[in-house]
């Protein structure tokens, strides 16, 4: 029998309990610190519907997601081919082991600075991005296929068909879906904060993004414009983090 604290409507309640709390922390806030850096709720979102009626935010929105797409296009199809490589051969991946771990645990903005440095202010942006996801979607590929059925790895070895095309994409790929898809929705929520940090520490103008317009805003005090942004980058990560909690339970569940 389940628990009141288990019941849907109940988790709502406290969800929606929560946000509430939110927004009241941040009034309160507002009205102690009584300075126009520091806005409130209602002034941030009636300046974020201003700004929903102009073209600017949804050409920053759309240049973003655009930015991100790319990149996951690209990493995917690269981690399809390397993750794939590394799932088969075990010394592969134990030899890449130690730069997927460098990539992983690299300070994002240091390396920010230093791209932009080497590099085009666009260029930095994309191989940050590409240096987050990449590793993400390879360990999912390669781990999906590792974690295959022993049985089904010793029918493919009886018949000898382990490292053919049509073995690989009609049995073990699809067989690691489930971590392929949990791999997906978490490059993709982490991706888009990390692509908007990127963009606000380039602080460009060649760069049409949401942290383009944090940047401006922030650099000419109009702290309105950063936190109706904010908001708009929080619900599209949000989107991402709401999709990832309801497919990780049943993916967990059968990879379990």
């Amino acid at each position: 029998m389940k628990s009141i604290a288990d019941k849907p409507l109940y988790k709502w309640i406290l969800i929606i309990s929560g946000i509430v709390f939110v927004f009241l922390l941040w009034w309160i806030l507002a009205i102690s610190l009584d300075t126009t850096l520091f806005p409130g709720p209602w002034e941030t979102f009636e300046y974020l519907f201003q700004m929903m009626g102009e073209a600017d935010i949804w050409i920053a929105l759309g240049s973003t997601l655009l930015r991100l797409l790319i990149c996951f296009v690209v990493c995917f199809i690269l981690a399809l081919i390397v993750g794939t490589i590394a799932g088969l051969f075990k010394p592969f991946y134990t030899f890449l082991s130690p730069l997927i771990t460098i990539l992983r645990t690299l300070p994002t903005a240091a390396v920010i600075y230093a791209l932009i440095v080497l590099t085009q202010v666009e260029f930095a942006i994309d191989i940050i991005c590409f240096l987050l996801i990449f590793p993400i979607l390879y360990e999912a590929v390669a781990n999906g296929i590792q974690n295959i059925d022993p049985q089904i790895w010793a029918s493919l070895r009886l018949d000898g068909k382990v490292y053919r095309p049509r073995s690989i994409f009609c049995v073990l790929l699809p067989l690691s879906k489930d971590y392929i898809s949990l791999g997906i929705i978490q490059s993709l929520g982490l991706g888009m904060k990390v692509l908007i940090m990127a963009e606000i520490l380039c602080g460009s103008s060649k760069v049409r993004g949401l942290g383009r317009l944090i940047y401006y805003g922030a650099l000419y005090s109009n702290m309105k414009e950063v936190f109706a942004v904010a908001i708009v980058a929080i619900i599209v990560i949000g989107v991402f983090d709401i999709i990832l909690h309801y497919i990780k339970k049943p993916i967990k569940a059968r990879i379990a």
